[in-house]
């Protein structure tokens, strides 16, 4: 996903916010599961789980601005028992300088007890799927 830095994710330091990077990234993962066709495996309406954030994490490498333009990058990168993991990077769309990388872990709950439970087979055929994709080798162009 590329953002063009609005005026409003800027701080009084001319940089963009810390905690708006989380937005920039939890978008970034929900258009990414969207484009993968597994969007509704996430849709609380139409499964008895969901999903809610264990933990985040951030590291900074350097700061962006007003009207910097970065891409975001998410990828899953662990698909546990009862809980996935998904990585990100953010970096500077002209040159692909890092400017931030964030893990998301999310815990798979019971929708009707509120308790932890395994992530649904389809949902981790389909992620496992993905994050597969990303580690194979590109084909070679003939």
């Amino acid at each position: 996903m590329r953002v063009r830095v609005p005026f409003s994710d800027v701080d009084m330091h001319g940089h963009v916010h810390n905690g708006v990077y989380f937005s920039y990234v939890e978008t970034a993962l929900n258009t990414f599961l969207r484009e993968a066709g597994l969007s509704g495996s996430f849709d609380p309406q139409r499964n008895d789980v969901v999903y809610h954030v264990r933990r985040t994490e951030f590291v900074y490498h350097s700061p962006a601005g007003f009207e910097d333009l970065l891409d975001v990058t998410p990828h899953v990168s662990r698909v546990g028992t009862k809980s996935l993991t998904f990585a990100a990077a953010v970096t500077r769309a002209e040159d692909g300088r890092p400017v931030a990388d964030a893990e998301v872990v999310w815990v798979c709950v019971d929708r009707r007890s509120g308790r932890t439970t395994p992530v649904p087979g389809p949902t981790r055929a389909a992620l496992a799927s993905a994050a597969a994709e990303r580690l194979a080798p590109a084909p070679e162009d003939g």
